[in-house]
């Protein structure tokens, strides 16, 4: 991509403020912000050979009718200004001329080095670079939108990159990047980018924006220790990310969701006894939601405590009624912790919502079976029998804006190359009926499982799932 607009005033500011340029004093001149910031004169810039055959390649560069004929001129000023730079370093205008040429070739990281080390040596020079550094920033972020959007973040990423090294007083750069290596799982580098946006936001540059686009960044700047906690349990590095959420929970006591998540970092490293203190001041809490109670059950249900995991699942099947994942996870605890008698209703909620399930007619039937029904136990297993597919291992997923449910469709007695049509129906928090989605999964050879996903938009918060099913 190409950063070339512009660049001829700039040229040309930048040759005038050279030519009216005092010797090496230090007096100061108006910045950009009208008065408030005063900038120093700083080293005197001086025009050798090099200095001005890389200022003519630079105009040619910029009158050139493409950027194919651009190229060799930008490649010529890049040698002179190399040159310039090599023979005195301490020259602010071989660097800045080194920059434009830098940027003429999209070296953006060599764009910056001499940018910053010739506002460096000649502070005044903030007053043309910046303009035209924040230009380009914005420029490659634009540039990586649509790659961002279509999810193909090695692109993104390069123009990312190029953003944030020609221009670092802007932090979205940093932080999409952070995002990108985190949901990447390319851990170092995600923290690498938050400690250098939480770096940002410590230092001195948040004072130089205007208040709404600080207000902005620091709302993007809440969210950094979350971020750099979840990568680092992501990454398996759980003692760091213990202390992380200890210090978030002890400055946000009443956050529910950071409480909870330290308490399964502490049963991922092994603490259980600790965690389940948690969980249990958690139930003590009041005014939990369906998906508290759900998050709580599984931390119980990962230790092996059942009693208190089927209780914490019945909370939230009984808040959200329609929410097959957690009403499975009730059943599966309830026979876990072999309170068979209060499993067969709570199994046949199960196969209501989800009619095609192997293992929910499995564990109704062992249920029945423990409390001495065996008669009613063989006709519910012979169910079994009757089901062309299975459909296993189900889970939903919401985000604002509706929820996805993925699974996989097993072939049990159906023709082999045929399809299963599954109609799924969302729910809201009251149970009401939000819509529906139809998926279409091809049925495999007998044993054989193909895996599906289904995304299902709604305005109103889902709740809970349940779906039919034809062959055929």
């Amino acid at each position: 991509m190409k950063i070339r607009d512009g660049l001829g005033l700039a040229l040309a500011l930048g040759l005038g403020l050279t030519g009216c340029a005092s010797g090496g004093g230090s007096a100061p001149a108006t910045g950009p912000t009208g008065g408030a910031n005063l900038l120093a004169q700083g080293e005197r810039p001086r025009e050798t050979e090099n200095t001005r055959a890389a200022e003519g390649h630079l105009e040619a560069a910029e009158e050139a009718a493409s950027a194919d004929q651009a190229r060799p001129l930008y490649e010529q000023a890049m040698q002179s200004g190399q040159a310039a730079v090599a023979e005195d370093p301490t020259n602010p205008l071989a660097h800045r001329l080194a920059g434009f040429a830098a940027l003429g070739l999209e070296d953006y990281q060599a764009a910056g080095q001499h940018f910053d080390r010739a506002q460096e040596l000649r502070p005044i020079y903030e007053i043309e670079l910046a303009p035209v550094r924040e230009q380009a920033y914005i420029d490659l972020y634009q540039a990586a939108s649509p790659y961002l959007q279509s999810g193909d973040f090695t692109q993104a990423v390069g123009f990312l990159e190029g953003a944030n090294a020609v221009y670092p007083d802007r932090p979205e750069a940093l932080i999409t990047l952070a995002q990108i290596h985190g949901q990447e799982r390319n851990h170092d580098l995600a923290i690498q980018r938050i400690d250098e946006a939480i770096a940002f936001f410590q230092s001195d540059r948040m004072e130089d924006a205007d208040l709404e686009t600080a207000a902005a960044w620091q709302e993007q700047a809440d969210g950094l220790p979350l971020m750099r906690a979840q990568v680092l349990a992501d990454a398996g590095r759980y003692e760091e990310a213990a202390v992380s959420y200890r210090q978030m929970v002890e400055a946000d006591p009443s956050n529910i969701a950071l409480t909870q998540d330290l308490a399964a970092i502490l049963m991922q490293m092994g603490n259980e006894a600790e965690a389940l203190e948690v969980y249990q001041a958690l139930l003590a809490r009041p005014s939990l939601s369906a998906q508290d109670y759900y998050r709580i059950g599984v931390g119980f249900y990962q230790a092996s405590d059942y009693e208190r995991a089927a209780d914490a699942f019945g909370e939230s099947a009984e808040m959200s009624r329609m929410d097959r994942d957690a009403i499975e996870m009730w059943a599966r605890s309830l026979q876990l912790d072999s309170a068979y008698a209060a499993v067969p209703p709570v199994a046949e909620r199960w196969l209501e919502l989800d009619p095609a399930s192997q293992i929910a007619i499995t564990v109704l039937a062992q249920a029945v079976n423990a409390t001495g029904d065996a008669a009613r136990a063989g006709e519910i297993i012979r169910r079994v029998d009757a089901l062309p597919v299975t459909v296993n291992d189900l889970q939903m997923r919401r985000f604002e804006g509706g929820a996805e449910v993925t699974g996989s469709v097993s072939n049990l007695t159906a023709e082999q190359g045929s399809r299963v049509t599954l109609e799924f129906t969302f729910y809201g928090p009251s149970s009401e009926r939000l819509g529906t989605a139809r998926q279409e999964v091809p049925i495999r050879a007998p044993g054989m499982s193909e895996v599906f996903q289904v995304e299902f938009s709604s305005e109103q918060p889902v709740a809970g799932y349940g779906y039919t099913y034809t062959t055929g």
